[in-house]
């Protein structure tokens, strides 16, 4: 390989709707040209400044070649690119900054899709990148088409990972990759992705740190996740235009994401109620 390109993890992530967003500004009904700009800085985030100064922010320990991970981030309009060394720390926290990415979307209401990949590249710090592994990584978020609901859609709103990827990751040895890449990820077949739905749920211990367990309390904290995730699905309908067939059924994949999670709350709530029972009524229940 010619030195200026290197082998290097890629991920290419895409705004969806970014046209209509701007389309709505400029006619005065959506989004300032302001928050238009602010939705841009979202791809970036805190940790990847630490990266020079402190190193891999997830899975520290992990077996590096840079401390920085040979980190570059570029931006155009609504997409990024970014690209990390190979090796361990590097494509997992390339993982963990993708899911970053998506979750700050994800709290406005803007969906993302995205590819996560390895190949050549050139990507000098600040400017956009060539080679055929950002080639790869382009060509594949069009592609994507995993947790479609019918056999002939295409572009589902979620960032993909290359199977060269999630191997690399799971033959390492790295306990950490392996933990981490879980709770960022889910499966479908023989297709995986960022999924951070499984992020918003309320969760507690019980008894934790000689502690009382506080059933009003957790039952309070569980309503305003409740709330939070009805407020998260308003966002993405207000985003869509109804008339776009297209765009309602990417935006149905969240909305029934967040309908799980809300069903998840429920349950939870079952759980508080049972668990704040005296010992000797849930005794009883049984017998009955």
């Amino acid at each position: 390989m010619v030195a200026d390109y290197k082998e290097k993890f890629i991920a290419f992530i895409d705004v969806l709707g970014f046209k209509n967003l701007v389309e709505a500004s400029e006619a005065g009904t959506g989004l300032s040209v302001a928050e238009i700009l602010t939705l841009r800085e979202l791809f970036d985030s805190p940790e990847h400044g630490m990266l020079k100064e402190c190193g891999p922010v997830c899975c520290p320990i992990s077996e590096c070649i840079d401390r920085d991970l040979d980190f570059r981030l570029s931006q155009v309009s609504d997409c990024a690119v970014i690209s990390t060394e190979i090796s361990p720390a590097g494509a997992i926290n390339l993982v963990y900054f993708c899911h970053g990415i998506v979750v700050r979307f994800l709290q406005r209401g803007i969906m993302c899709r995205g590819y996560i990949t390895r190949g050549p590249i050139h990507h000098p710090a600040g400017e956009f990148p060539i080679g055929t592994g950002y080639h790869k990584a382009l060509s594949g978020e069009a592609r994507v088409t995993i947790f479609r609901s019918e056999a002939d859609e295409r572009g589902t709103p979620f960032v993909e990972i290359d199977r060269v990827v999630r191997d690399y990751i799971q033959e390492s040895g790295d306990s950490c990759l392996k933990e981490m890449f879980l709770r960022m990820t889910k499966s479908a077949g023989d297709s995986v992705a960022l999924f951070p739905f499984q992020r918003l749920e309320h969760s507690f211990m019980i008894g934790g740190f000689g502690s009382e367990f506080d059933a009003e309390k957790e039952k309070v904290s569980n309503n305003n996740m409740r709330r939070m995730l009805g407020a998260f699905k308003d966002r993405v309908m207000s985003y869509v235009n109804p008339s776009n067939l297209d765009a309602v059924r990417k935006a149905q994949h969240y909305i029934d994401a967040y309908n799980n999670q809300l069903a998840i709350c429920d349950r939870t709530d079952d759980l508080i109620d049972m668990l704040s029972y005296p010992i000797g009524t849930k005794d009883r229940q049984r017998r009955d």
